[in-house]
């Protein structure tokens, strides 16, 4: 079931990160992002907060946002590591 939540202008840059999530195949029940591969995702850097465990959250935005990259799609964050740079998810 799909959240519908407006368009944020900024949401463009994450929707390659929501095309990612959207393709994993549907027998994938977790996986591991490393940052560098979120960032070749994105041909982009993420941004500073994104060192932040706040930044990779389950709660619902009140505008798209990078978080509904994975919400939309049935991920949520299992585990967040700063030190390893890795955020590990799980489908609902």
């Amino acid at each position: 079931m799909e959240n519908t939540v407006a368009k944020q202008p900024e949401f463009t840059k994450y929707l390659p990160l929501d095309e990612w999530f959207r393709t994993r195949p549907a027998s994938a029940k977790k996986l591991t992002l490393t940052f560098a591969e979120a960032e070749q995702i994105l041909a982009a850097p993420l941004p500073a907060s994104s060192q932040k465990p706040s930044w990779w959250t389950n709660v619902y935005p009140k505008i798209q946002s990078h978080r509904t990259a994975w919400l939309n799609h049935g991920w949520l964050v299992h585990e967040y590591d700063a030190e390893t740079q890795t955020v590990k998810f799980v489908r609902e």
